[in-house]
């Protein structure tokens, strides 16, 4: 169903760069404790009580612990055995909920007011299954729900579709371009007003956090809660597919509440109806029919083609045509995995992956996103050079090649 892609790596070509990952783990680490925080040349720097992986690891850029490029990093340590830094990234975002009342986009001041894609229960469920720890599910499990209710369902991120829309609370000079990076800075896919939309990557993944929930909750044997969870659960997936399924086009697409319509921007951003579980299994096979509007010789783009900048301040917005990004072959690998299409996730996960492991070899370096048309590191009207980059770039290539060669 997908077309032409390049070749893969071959397993000793990824199993020496996975080593290589495994090793970079522990020269990734920061802190940000108190002696951090007074040495902080940009003195913006906020507390965390443990070690984390940073968003760009060893790599110059990003030094901070962002929202929801831990929890690929964590699915990463994971599969490396390493619970021990997984622990402290939950117990880190866990605190970050008890001081600011949500998992923070990043651990500097100007971030206090805004986050990410909700995905800590997620990492949490993950840690879990892999390590009975019953004193950590005790202390998330209220604080997860105090995120998820008083922060992702407070009013101002409800909307009258009962869906969640973005935004930053803070009072900002740049209120539109700060509630967009609360999902993705930037996206056409949200027509230049994420406020006036109810994002996929949003509600799919509180989707998924209502789940969560109802799981964390069976294993505190706290069954009416439980219950009340999944029924959340069902009741925001219904709402999703009576908002943003469209069965002309046979994806899920970003609906605009304020002017009543789709946006016809054709994402990946899709498959997190897959991903969470919400996509019928009908749909599912229509969505996998759809993925050839997105692959490429190098692997899947962002979107389907080059949409123009709905922000006058950029002239190319960066989740967009040609761009493959780790975190969306992770999401549409795993996606793929939960519905059985086992022959399309190693096609989607090959050619991105030899990418990724052809320009480490070339250049020393991970990258923070592909030109997967090209096969190259080069993007038209770029705000910002493409910067090397560990974090979810490392977790690509340690959970894309589990996915190929197991």
């Amino acid at each position: 169903m997908i077309g032409t892609e390049s070749p893969a790596p071959s397993f000793d070509d990824w199993h020496n760069l996975d080593q290589q990952i495994r090793q970079w783990w522990d020269t990734d680490v920061h802190t940000a404790f108190e002696e951090d925080i007074r040495a902080d040349e940009e003195q913006t720097l906020l507390f965390l009580p443990y070690p984390y992986s940073s968003a760009g690891g060893a790599e110059k850029a990003f030094p901070e612990m962002y929202g929801w490029d831990t929890f690929f990093i964590n699915c990463a340590l994971l599969a490396h055995n390493r619970a021990d830094l997984v622990r402290g990234h939950i117990l880190n975002q866990l605190y970050q909920i008890e001081r600011f009342g949500m998992v923070l986009n990043g651990n500097r001041t100007y971030y206090r007011t805004r986050s990410q894609a909700p995905l800590l229960a997620e990492s949490l469920r993950r840690y879990i299954q892999q390590h009975d720890d019953h004193h950590l599910l005790m202390r998330a499990y209220p604080l997860l729900k105090h995120e998820y209710q008083h922060y992702w369902n407070a009013p101002h991120h409800q909307t009258p579709t009962d869906l969640a829309t973005n935004r930053d609370i803070g009072d900002t000079d740049q209120p539109r371009l700060h509630a967009e990076s609360e999902a993705l800075d930037f996206f056409a896919g949200y027509g230049g007003e994420v406020r006036h939309c109810v994002p996929l990557l949003t509600n799919c993944l509180l989707v998924a956090y209502a789940d969560n929930l109802g799981w964390l909750a069976r294993r505190l044997c706290l069954e009416d809660e439980a219950l009340h969870w999944q029924a959340l659960a069902r009741e925001r997936a219904a709402r999703i597919q009576h908002y943003c399924w469209n069965d002309h086009y046979g994806m899920f697409l970003e609906y605009n509440f304020v002017e009543g319509q789709q946006i016809p921007v054709f994402s990946l951003c899709t498959y997190l109806a897959m991903w969470a579980g919400i996509a019928t299994q009908d749909q599912a096979y229509a969505l996998v029919r759809q993925l050839t509007r997105f692959q490429h010789p190098y692997g899947l783009a962002m979107t389907d083609q080059m949409y123009p900048s709905p922000h006058p301040e950029f002239s190319w917005v960066q989740w967009n045509y040609p761009a493959g990004w780790p975190p969306f072959h992770i999401f549409v690998v795993e996606a793929l995995e939960r519905y059985g299409f086992m022959t399309e996730t190693r096609k989607v996960a090959a050619p991105f992956l030899g990418l990724m492991t052809r320009l480490f070899q070339e250049t020393g370096s991970l990258w923070e996103k592909y030109n997967v048309v090209e096969g190259s590191l080069s993007f038209p009207l770029e705000r910002y050079n493409v910067p090397p980059l560990h974090g979810w770039s490392s977790a690509a290539i340690v959970l894309l090649g589990r996915q190929l060669f197991s």
